[in-house]
């Protein structure tokens, strides 16, 4: 019996793992922090035209200052990942919009991903590759 109860589990653990592997990597990549789906540029661009004017919605680049003077998607606004105030930052911001989070690359993102779930946002999108890869799909940078 306990035989058969072992070989089961492990049939089980590697049906999830199999249909786990299955899946595209952009699938599997999906939603990094629950809840909050990954954009590509081609859809954070989709989104923010679709979204232009919109009150309720917020652009927000995490990098650092010195990043988004530098350059950064027009209409952003930046509250910097890596500052000690980050968290009291993000804690003044209206928890009922939504909004389009992005870094260089998706790093400090995620992480300011994280932050947001645990401070109650619930309307959060990411763009999971960064400015940098939305520049590579030749999408435009403002200063």
């Amino acid at each position: 019996m306990p035989y058969t109860m072992t070989i089961r589990r492990a049939a089980s653990l590697a049906s999830v793992v199999c249909a786990f592997l299955s899946q595209p990597s952009w699938l599997q990549a999906q939603g990094a922090v629950a809840g909050y789906p990954d954009l590509s540029p081609v859809e954070a661009r989709e989104t923010i035209a679709k979204r232009a004017g919109d009150p309720r919605f917020v652009l927000l680049d995490v990098r650092t200052p010195k990043e988004f003077n530098e350059e950064r998607i027009a209409g952003a606004v930046m509250v910097d990942y890596l500052s000690p105030a980050f968290r009291d930052a993000m804690a003044k911001l209206d928890r009922e919009k939504t909004y389009l989070v992005y870094c260089r690359t998706g790093s400090r993102s995620k992480g300011a991903l994280k932050e947001m779930r645990e401070l109650g946002f619930r309307h959060v999108l990411h763009l999971a590759t960064g400015i940098t890869k939305w520049k590579e799909a030749g999408y435009p940078t403002a200063r």
